[in-house]
């Protein structure tokens, strides 16, 4: 067990009656199929010598696998993310390269305990000796990582207290009733405490319990000359979240370490029935966690001047980065601010660089937990204001940034290899810091919007030259104008060139489009010889300018014709007018049978086609999208043959039916859609397909099936397993109903995102809603989602990319107004110091 060692064996221990018939019923308990056990008792019972036995046992066993931890103070696991990080190594887990933040820690257990255990794996049993000492561990069901165990997973865990604190606690780590036994640990009587050597004070009814014995010592310490020292010195030890050796008392107490020395050794002989020396050290803790309660709770009296000794430490400690740091500061100092509830600004050190210092896995694994209670904190600011305001928004990002640092720093590990590659994620955060300045600045009023583009355009400027993303710097070239906008493009064409990526090609088209003609022409022809005439590589998706269209268009006329036709397929839409009517007459000259290799080139160019070729489109019906077809039927007067077409190509299933229907229905002037026979369809079907045809569809479910009906469908959808689409299909409606209606659907998709545990594939549809959302549910959104929500963490992922400052610019819009806009905005700014202080 990974806890601190202790006297004994379990093999010497003598049971008392109490201990004996958990022990059998925990031996029942392992020999029957109920997953977990909850063990429970007063302090001292011995429910820490049966996990220990139960530990050695299962640990001669042959064939199973064993992960167990004392928590608590006196082992120095009292922190979910140590005790997680713990039970993952056990299990054969590298957790520190790189160091994982909790949320990633509770992920990978959770899934290591749910998943793959089949018949032919060997058991795993946990055991979690005293669980109600983890400080930190969530109450929320949904966020035990122990809630759902796995066919070939134990899983055991001892707290203190009685039938109602273990039920409590059973509904606290997600067990039902049925898969938890309960077991009882009854007190020793005070013969069999006295024959064990066990305190008075643990038998049953023995002496008034640990609270007896606190005030009998505050008695005596209270007849002392200097007594006074020696009851503050308790108080800090009843507060502290590990043993603290003479250097901590040194700066609690503001006096050298030779004085504290001398301090502990003057009173501690006196104290030796509750307090003891801890390993080499010579740290000074509670002999028991009950006697530190007891102890806690009979000094409540002086909290106040306590916890104050505690905070100034910790500011002395974080506020001079170059002071050599206690090691209880450096690993606690987070701890004390946030389970006293500190003001967030007073946390913030731990977001700075000086702070997230790369000396050690062990050290970058303890920022992040500094980090993560700085985030917690935030998020509970956020919760009390209902809202977002500047400060928070700061902090916010902030605290985004500093995590984002750390993980890069903890997958380049620099303290491991001195020659790490930071320059290349350097550049990659400067090229995301520009881009989220950008998407910021679509959500300020245009006063402000300048100096935001100045911001992103500088960064561009000083570090563009070596950014390995074309896309970065042509979206800052489209910001831009005048020659600064040629200058970044000319950058671009040169990362575009240096690209090995597939969408090299694509980057030289659009920068084509933000050149001078000349220099456009040849980029294009560069772009059309790099991709070898490919169609899917020069235009891969919907996203083309008018001025790249146009090059591309010139550029690809020596192709051959199957190629040709198809570039020009995909170039309609973007095309001028006048270059549109030329390209599809050449298309019509083209032509030839099944030369759209496609679905997504022939609905490109379905729109214009004229009536001849519409008839040879209908003959290839397998190729051109029906819905697109009977979109142009129905644009020419032909709305039978349209209906006709969808249903027929639709088959038999009423999922096909209806999500045709719905597509027609979409092109048809409102007295000619096909109301009943969507409806009916809808009938038929299950709630998770309803929903996701409204995903899919959300303006045309509203057209047709009307607005009431179209969010009590959405709504309907109630099974875990559909609580995605239910999301995502409620916020895209709050686009498509009516203005009235669109705040109630806002809502219900930030409250089906929530209850459905923050699935992240979520978030881009639940952005698109930010406009229609209160402040409130923005505000909590954004603090879950930052950086949380990517999967991935990095800087130049807090600022680009999905659950980045740059997605969720909308969402800062509208959690604080332009205010917190412009707050998230400049700590993008002064996130720049990560590249030059730490890099």
């Amino acid at each position: 067990m990974h806890r601190k060692e202790k006297e004994g064996s379990p093999a010497a221990v003598s049971w008392t009656e109490g201990q004996e018939r958990a022990r059998e019923a925990i031996e029942r308990w392992r020999a029957a199929p109920g997953p977990a056990c909850l063990l429970h008792g007063p302090p001292g019972a011995g429910k820490t010598a049966l996990c220990t036995r139960l530990v050695a046992e299962a640990g001669e066993r042959t064939g199973g696998c064993v992960a167990a931890v004392q928590v608590g103070r006196a082992s120095r696991f009292v922190f979910e993310q140590e005790i997680l990080a713990s039970l993952l190594e056990q299990l054969g887990e590298d957790v520190l390269h790189p160091p994982r933040d909790v949320l990633k820690l509770r992920s990978e257990l959770r899934n290591r305990l749910a998943n793959g255990q089949d018949e032919d794996e060997p058991e795993v049993l946990l055991v979690l000796d005293g669980l109600d000492e983890c400080v930190d561990w969530p109450r929320d069901p949904r966020g035990s990582t122990i809630r759902e165990l796995g066919p070939r997973v134990r899983c055991l865990v001892s707290i203190s207290g009685g039938e109602g604190e273990a039920h409590a606690w059973r509904e606290r780590l997600g067990w039902e009733d049925a898969d938890a036994l309960l077991v009882e640990v009854a007190p020793p009587s005070p013969a069999a405490a006295e024959s064990r050597g066990i305190p008075r004070w643990a038998a049953a009814g023995g002496d008034g319990g640990p609270e007896a014995l606190a005030v009998e010592v505050e008695r005596e310490l209270r007849l002392l000359d200097g007594g006074e020292v020696a009851l503050e010195l308790l108080s800090l030890l009843a507060r502290a979240l590990s043993p603290l050796d003479a250097e901590d008392v040194a700066e609690l107490l503001e006096i050298d370490d030779v004085a504290a020395r001398g301090l502990l050794h003057v009173y501690l002989p006196s104290l030796d029935r509750i307090l003891c020396w801890d390993g080499p050290a010579r740290a000074v803790r509670f002999q028991h966690e009950a006697l530190r309660v007891a102890w806690a709770q009979r000094s409540a009296g002086r909290d106040e001047a306590i916890e104050a000794r505690y905070r100034g430490a910790i500011a002395r400690c974080t506020a001079e980065p170059s002071r050599r740091r206690p090691a209880y500061f450096r690993r606690h100092a987070s701890a004390h601010l946030a389970l006293g509830g500190a003001p967030v600004a007073s946390m913030l050190a731990f977001a700075e660089p000086g702070w997230v210092a790369p000396a050690s896995a062990e050290a970058l694994a303890d920022a992040l937990l500094d980090l993560r209670r700085l985030r917690d904190r935030v998020g509970e600011e956020v919760e009390r204001c209902g809202s977002m305001p500047p400060s928070l928004a700061a902090a916010l990002v902030r605290c985004a940034a500093a995590q984002g640092a750390a993980a890069t720093l903890g997958d380049a590990e620099p303290w491991a290899t001195p020659d790490a590659d930071l320059v290349t994620p350097w550049l990659d955060a400067n090229a995301a810091r520009a881009l989220s300045l950008l998407a910021l600045s679509a959500e300020v009023s245009p006063s402000a919007r300048a100096a935001l583009l100045e911001r992103a355009f500088e960064i561009a400027d000083r570090t563009g030259a070596g950014w390995s993303s074309p896309s970065a710097l042509i979206a800052v070239a489209e910001a831009a104008d005048g020659e600064r906008r040629i200058g970044v493009a000319r950058a671009a064409l040169e990362a575009a060139r240096r690209s090995e990526e597939g969408d090299a090609a694509w980057g030289l088209v659009a920068a084509a489009g933000l050149l001078p003609e000349e220099e456009a022409q040849e980029a294009a022809a560069e772009a059309i010889t790099r991709a070898g005439g490919a169609p899917p590589a020069l235009v891969p998706g919907p996203r083309v300018s008018e001025a790249s269209a146009v090059a591309l268009e010139r550029a690809s006329r020596s192709l051959p014709a199957p190629q040709r036709i198809r570039v020009l397929a995909r170039l309609l839409s973007a095309l001028p007018a006048e270059a549109r009517a030329r390209a599809v007459q050449e298309i019509e000259r083209l032509w030839a049978p099944w030369c759209f290799e496609s679905r997504e080139e022939a609905e490109a160019v379905t729109p214009y086609l004229s009536e001849p070729l519409l008839e040879r489109a209908l003959e290839e019906v397998p190729v051109w999208p029906v819905h697109a077809l009977g979109a142009r039927l129905a644009s020419v007067g032909r709305e039978d043959e349209a209906r006709a077409l969808v249903l027929r190509w639709a088959g038999s299933s009423a999922g096909y039916r209806a999500d045709a229907l719905l597509r027609l229905g979409e092109a048809l002037p409102p007295g000619r859609r096909p109301v009943e026979e969507v409806r009916a369809l809808f009938e038929e079907l299950a709630p998770e397909e309803r929903c996701n045809l409204m995903k899919e569809h959300s303006s045309a479910s509203v057209a047709l099936l009307g607005q009431e009906a179209a969010l009590r469908f959405a709504e309907d959808c109630v099974e875990p397993s559909g609580t995605y689409v239910r999301t995502c299909a409620l916020a895209r409606l709050a686009g498509a109903l009516p203005e009235p209606m669109r705040a109630e659907a806002a809502r219900r998709a930030v409250l089906a995102f929530e209850a459905g545990g923050h699935d992240a594939d979520a978030l881009g549809d639940l952005c698109g809603a930010a406009p229609w959302m209160s402040p409130a549910d923005a505000a909590r959104l954004l603090s879950a989602s930052l950086l949380d929500a990517s999967g991935i963490p990095s800087l130049a992922g807090v600022f680009q990319g999905w659950a980045s400052v740059a997605q969720l610019a909308g969402l800062f819009r509208r959690a604080g107004g332009e205010e917190a806009v412009l707050a998230a905005a400049e700590e993008v700014a002064l996130a720049g110091r990560w590249l030059h202080r730490v890099g």
